[in-house]
């Protein structure tokens, strides 16, 4: 949701802010649960997983090749997001795409 409607979520609407906003959640989620359950099987994390994955040039920090990677391969921001909203679709139906901390009891 965050890919298709990013101005929505962030202030501009940019990839950059997009991923931001996803990097943002994930990191709260790994911090959220006192017990240091951690979410990897949520879609940000997926997601951002995936960026590593396609976009991560050996030697340096995860996400200083995602954009340029993104627009090298995608040619504009929108074509980026729209791809990255096709990656979240396609995780198994049990991942929540939904994005929840879960409470604390």
């Amino acid at each position: 949701m965050i890919c298709a409607k990013p101005s929505m979520w962030t202030a501009g609407g940019t990839l950059a802010e997009v991923i931001a906003f996803l990097s943002g959640l994930d990191y709260a989620a790994r911090f959220a649960d006192p017990e240091g359950e951690t979410l990897d099987d949520e879609s940000p994390r997926l997601l951002l997983n995936w960026l590593t994955s396609e976009f991560s040039l050996p030697g340096t920090a995860a996400n200083s090749n995602w954009i340029p990677g993104l627009l090298n391969r995608y040619a504009t921001e929108d074509a980026a997001l729209a791809a990255m909203q096709e990656f979240a679709a396609s995780l198994p139906p049990e991942v929540d795409k939904r994005f929840a901390i879960p409470p604390r009891e």
